[in-house]
């Protein structure tokens, strides 16, 4: 694949995410349970990124990730406290390319593809979890909880885990027509 068809793949597969990202956006406020209200949501929109990872590793999947990151940023056009500009965005979503490490275990097969959505997931989430605990952990009292350290994981679990399931769902679903995605010629 050339340079130009790999960058042409990867800016669709973003585009791709930020799609269905605006999509779940609206899909929120039909059903608000889909959203809490200091951020995150259940979504499908990472399944493109990790769909990058999967393919075609760890630098470019930190790219395409971080890249996303900065762009649902722009569409969630609200930013609670300037750390969370690294912590739940360029972070959580840019280090998801270290989740290639799922493919390192298992190759490139099925295995690998859930691996990647797997641990993909719990890196972002642990990310938004130190986010809750250094960022937003004043926030604990309000969900009435005393112990910032589960008032974080219990928030951000809420919507990575259940974005978690719906992806790989779905993934499986579509793993056999991903892998025949070619952008060439």
């Amino acid at each position: 694949m050339n340079r130009t068809n790999l960058l042409t793949e990867i800016a669709v597969m973003i585009s791709f995410a930020v799609v269905l990202e605006a999509v779940f956006t609206g899909l929120s406020a039909f059903f608000p349970f889909l959203a809490l209200p200091y951020g995150g949501r259940v979504s499908l929109a990472l399944l493109p990124i990790f769909y990058v990872v999967y393919k075609h590793g760890i630098r470019l999947g930190v790219m395409a990730g971080a890249s996303y990151g900065l762009l649902n940023l722009m569409l969630d056009a609200q930013l609670w406290h300037w750390g969370s500009f690294f912590l739940d965005y360029l972070f959580a979503f840019g280090f998801i390319g270290f989740a290639y490490v799922g493919v390192l275990l298992f190759g490139k097969n099925i295995k690998g593809f859930i691996a990647v959505i797997v641990i993909g997931s719990f890196i972002r989430l642990f990310f938004h979890f130190l986010s809750g605990i250094i960022l937003f952990g004043d926030y604990a009292g309000d969900y009435g909880f005393d112990n910032v350290f589960l008032y974080s994981i219990v928030y951000n679990s809420y919507y990575v885990i259940p974005s978690m399931f719906l992806i790989l769902i779905v993934g499986l679903l579509l793993f056999e027509r991903l892998k025949k995605i070619e952008f060439s010629r």
